[in-house]
């Protein structure tokens, strides 16, 4: 069930860098960004999610052979989300065989469930990393157990719970530090053997309503070898 907004709504596709950097100037009072917030307060808690409706790979396993053969490939994709509610960090994976330049993976009727979270606050972080497999070992769980350590990712998460609510200095921080494990993450994986393909990435704050609708609004949105469409949802608790 979509949660009715006049004013988020307006704001659900702006920039969210660029809101943000409203939001911190000092002096700064955006009419629309502060009744957009009002709006989320007034819907109180919410339950979000994330799924992908399509991935298209626009890419070919082992490169011009492979796309003059028509050749398939093994792919695999990372997916984390982070709010700012300090709750701890969320990921997942999947693996999809047989694919090749131009296809879409297989999601499934309703599409990749990839966050499930409830009562997020100020803001929504996605990163989705995608890989070509191949070296068949898909170490994942070491590798993202590795990239954790070295990035503190989990020392972030904890210390956005400490931040004054509305401090959304806080936001700059998740964001760079998920940027740097995605970047830490695929350099692991390619020394596995495994291909880079594409890094998705977005974020959306409160007054955007999370980002409660399909992104894009129609068609798809590439990053680097892939061109996909993801809808995020809100329901009331």
């Amino acid at each position: 069930m979509t949660i009715a907004t006049k004013y988020a709504a307006t704001l659900a596709h702006e920039d969210p860098a660029v809101l943000l950097r409203t939001i911190q100037s000092q002096g700064v009072v955006d009419k629309v960004i502060t009744a957009a917030n009002a709006e989320m307060d007034e819907a109180g808690p919410v339950g979000l999610t994330v799924t992908f409706k399509q991935i298209k790979l626009n890419t070919s396993s082992e490169g011009l052979l492979g796309k003059l053969f028509g050749k398939r490939g093994s792919i695999y994709v990372v997916t984390t989300a982070l709010d700012g509610s300090g709750k701890p960090f969320e990921y997942k994976t999947q693996f999809f065989e047989g694919i090749a330049r131009g296809d879409r993976l297989p999601l499934g009727d309703g599409g990749l469930l990839v966050s499930s979270r409830t009562d997020p606050r100020w803001f929504i972080d996605l990163h989705m990393v995608v890989m070509e497999s191949d070296s068949g070992q898909r170490e994942l769980g070491a590798a993202i157990d590795e990239a954790r350590r070295q990035i503190k990712l989990d020392d972030v998460v904890a210390r956005v719970s400490a931040v004054v609510p509305g401090d959304l200095s806080v936001v700059s921080d998740v964001v760079t530090a998920v940027d740097a494990f995605a970047a830490t993450l695929t350099l692991l994986l390619k020394r596995n053997g495994d291909d880079h393909v594409a890094t998705v990435h977005d974020f959306y704050l409160k007054p955007q309503a999370f980002g409660q609708g399909r992104h894009p609004a129609r068609g798809l949105k590439t990053f680097q070898k892939v061109a996909v469409a993801y809808q995020i949802d809100l329901t009331q608790l």
